[in-house]
């Protein structure tokens, strides 16, 4: 079992690490694909801002008609030919010039606020290029805060229109509007654009995140099986060892007897054949006892047997299944009864099978030399509660989920001399369960344990009954 769970460690170990690293390098991607999206869309903010503030700046400039108009309509006439380069300055020089700007409105586009026709850009690009025209920074960054919250851009952000600033700053978008002059440069630096681009990709993030939780909730439960796997691997190893202590004791016994009897003539001595008669006849009733136990066990396991009940008494009950433990006079077993109604309707033989289990638990798990043992019954509306409480040896809380499973002892350090198979609890649990009750445990170590079942009361609790 260990070689297999090594193999399994040794697969789902870089399978976990493959997936989070592809996760990772996933994230990574769609934070660079964001980042490399919002640098675009906010290059494209500042660039047409830029060209609405200095056409703007330019309209408030030519006069109080145009500035009531709120409409500036120019035509900038260059004649351009590939052979004269000097001319095509001269023409754009001239034109730069106050004096040399027409109106025409009859041509011109309209180029209002927000206007972002290939115009508006190429008149701005003009005067920024041949002019001193620059827009007021103030009426810059107002444009850009009113385009910021149109794309939902919310982040705090500083503006610079100098390279001194620029280079002082490292921002992350530069926009440089003029064709030959490098000295006019827009440029807008962000706090918190990491923060804001992670919200942007939470659904990503919370994705990848479930996808990790989901592969470690797989990892965990695969280890938790394996666990246990080993655990029933071992209860398995440690109940044929049992088995095969119990089984070759009475064989050896039987054997001696037997050999005693033909080899030295015993069986003509009447006192001594009936002597190892007897003690022949007790290792076979253990023998039996004990096949019975685990056929019993495997036919409950495999389907319910069905239950016989009958209206018992609870006093009668008891004492039945007290007497049994009466030859032992180290221990000292009281009853207690808190009940108005003195009888119970359930299954007789059920009944004594769980008490006499719960009884010889109490005692042989008891290393005390008076081995004390108190069976109480309390009388519920709807249920019966019995309490068999001892002070032996105890029992330590991390085996109390495994206790009812099948073939499971608590071995107490090394101690392996106390006889049993790990089926009693077991089949004490399976029986309340067929019979609708349940059973708990409290245990302290070293000063006693107290194990508490309870049945329903009214027949109409119970499961349907029938007859074995």
């Amino acid at each position: 079992m260990k070689k297999v769970s090594k193999r399994i460690w040794w697969i789902a170990i870089p399978a976990v690490l493959t997936v989070l690293l592809f996760q990772l390098y996933w994230l990574r991607q769609t934070y660079l694909s964001q980042q490399e999206a919002f640098l675009a869309t906010v290059t494209e903010i500042v660039k047409e801002s830029y060209d609405q503030s200095v056409l703007q700046s330019v309209r408030i400039l030519s006069g109080p008609e145009e500035e009531e108009s709120y409409v500036f309509k120019a035509t900038v006439n260059v004649n351009v030919t590939n052979s004269d380069s000097a001319k095509i300055k001269k023409q754009v020089a001239t034109a730069a010039q106050p004096d040399t700007i027409s109106v025409d409105s009859s041509h011109a586009p309209d180029l209002t606020m927000g206007d972002t026709s290939p115009y508006s850009h190429f008149i701005s690009t003009v005067f920024t290029s041949f002019t001193n025209a620059a827009p007021n920074k103030d009426s810059l960054r107002v444009l850009l805060q009113k385009e910021f919250r149109k794309k939902g851009i919310t982040i705090p952000f500083q503006l610079f229109v100098t390279p001194k600033e620029i280079k002082r700053a490292k921002p992350q978008v530069t926009v440089n509007p003029a064709l030959s002059n490098q000295h006019k440069v827009v440029a807008v630096q962000f706090t918190g654009i990491t923060l804001y681009l992670l919200k942007k990709m939470s659904s990503a993030i919370i994705l990848s995140l479930f996808i990790a939780l989901l592969i470690t909730g797989c990892i965990w439960i695969l280890w938790r099986i394996i666990l246990k796997q080993e655990k029933l691997d071992n209860m398995r190893r440690d109940f044929i060892s049992h088995v095969t202590h119990e089984l070759k004791t009475p064989v050896a016994i039987l054997k001696a007897t037997n050999e005693s009897l033909l080899t030295f003539h015993g069986r003509h001595d009447k006192e001594k054949t009936e002597r190892y008669l007897r003690h022949s006849k007790d290792e076979l009733d253990k023998l039996q006892g004990l096949i019975e136990k685990i056929m019993q066990l495997t036919k409950l396991e495999q389907t319910q047997l069905p239950l016989y009940r009958e209206e018992i008494s609870i006093k009668e009950l008891l004492g039945t299944a007290v007497a049994r433990f009466a030859y032992q006079p180290e221990a000292e077993i009281s009853m207690h009864y808190n009940i108005a109604q003195p009888y119970i309707y359930t299954d007789r033989e059920a009944m004594d099978t769980i008490l006499v289990n719960l009884l010889d638990n109490a005692i042989k798990y008891n290393d005390k030399l008076l081995k004390r043992v108190r069976v109480s019954v309390t009388e519920h509306p709807t249920s019966f509660s019995f309490a068999i409480a001892d002070n032996g040896n105890g029992i330590e809380k991390q085996h109390y989920p495994f206790l009812f499973d099948k073939f499971y002892r608590v071995i107490q350090g090394d101690r392996l001399d106390t006889k049993g198979y790990g089926l009693g609890l077991s089949h004490v649990r399976a029986l309340l369960v067929q019979m609708n009750g349940h059973i708990s445990v409290d245990s302290t170590p070293g000063e006693g344990t107290t194990f508490t079942f309870q049945i329903p009361k009214n027949e109409k609790d119970q499961a349907p009954a029938g007859r074995r």
